[in-house]
């Protein structure tokens, strides 16, 4: 058996610690300046890094399978927690109905819809020469902003970013590892230090939903011709910004190394303490203490706790399919 590769377990905890602390943040970033730039900065990246190690572990999408596998781990999981975040949100927001729409994904659960696409187009553009793959997954991402699919399937969202998960499918280890060098480093670290001061000085009204992926130039109030320049300026700070994240991720195990190896489970659960802290008094609180920093504290604990063995061995047969196995008797 392989050894595990502590780099992509070490990548994917720190991203799910951004997502989580991103999404704590969302209340107050109309409020306070440095909130909304460092809500900005966090979402240039942290998805496209998410979605471009998605694509580099698809490699295998080809073997027989393997569509058997991703439809068992991101479809059913959808069905699931479609339902049961729309049973949720019924008692949390006190609805008059449950409103369930299999087609509109509820907040997070747009990555399944998307992951599952992603793969499927796979079989096509894996048989297309990189440099056109890469350059149509472009158009279709900038495309994307001129169709008003907004939610639907996370339609837009799958082209948006699937220039970033093709690039991680074409990618490989030793192509990353060219990054691990003192000089990216250090010029990581200026590059990713000089793109919160360039957002929090330069583009402080920058609004958020260009980040989103799931609007379109319409709905940004901006003619298709400043739509498609502001998404490829966009791909391009974002592409940049993953680069750099990526060369600054330890290739060794450490102990929250394992955390890793559960994303998922802390990805989708995330939201039902999220939504429920949201509509208590919670974040009037922290405006009143000016506790932001705080919720970098208590995005790792639900890091830690939804992370642990304990829930993810209680929730694996919703979210893997996979049930214990029955203990045969001795005879």
């Amino acid at each position: 058996m392989s050894e595990r590769d502590y780099y992509f377990d070490n990548a994917k905890c720190v991203l799910m610690l951004l997502v989580v602390f991103g999404h704590f943040l969302r209340p107050y970033i109309d409020s306070v300046l440095w909130v909304h730039s460092l809500y900005i900065w966090i979402f240039f990246f942290h998805m496209p890094a998410f979605i471009f190690i998605s694509g580099y572990f698809a490699k295998k999408f080809h073997e027989q399978g393997y569509l058997k596998k991703i439809t068992k781990k991101l479809l059913l999981p959808y069905l699931i927690f479609q339902l049961l975040y729309s049973v949720y949100y019924y008692f949390l927001y006190q609805q008059d109905s449950i409103e369930f729409d299999l087609l509109t994904p509820q907040w997070s659960l747009w990555f399944l819809i998307s992951l599952f696409s992603w793969n499927l187009l796979l079989w096509i553009f894996a048989k297309i020469p990189k440099p056109v793959s890469l350059l149509l997954s472009l158009l279709l991402g900038v495309g994307a902003g001129m169709i008003d699919a907004e939610k639907w399937l996370s339609i837009s969202r799958t082209f948006t970013f699937f220039p970033f998960f093709l690039l991680g499918f074409f990618l490989h280890k030793q192509d990353i590892e060219r990054l691990f060098t003192w000089r990216w480093r250090l010029f990581s670290s200026f590059v990713l230090a000089g793109m919160f001061v360039m957002i929090h000085f330069g583009f402080p009204d920058l609004p958020q939903e260009w980040l989103y992926g799931s609007k379109s130039y319409d709905t940004l109030g901006v003619p298709e011709e400043k739509g498609i320049f502001g998404r490829l300026v966009i791909y391009g700070a974002s592409a940049l910004m993953m680069l750099c994240f990526l060369a600054l991720i330890p290739n060794r195990r450490f102990s929250f190394s394992e955390l890793g190896a559960r994303t998922f489970y802390i990805y989708i659960l995330h939201g039902f303490i999220l939504k429920y802290l949201h509509e208590t008094k919670f974040p009037d609180f922290i405006m009143s203490i000016h506790g932001y920093p705080l919720l970098l504290g208590l995005s790792v604990i639900v890091v830690l706790v939804l992370g642990s063995e304990p829930i993810a061995r209680v929730m694996r047969p919703l979210l893997e399919w996979r049930f214990p196995k029955k203990k045969q008797a001795v005879s």
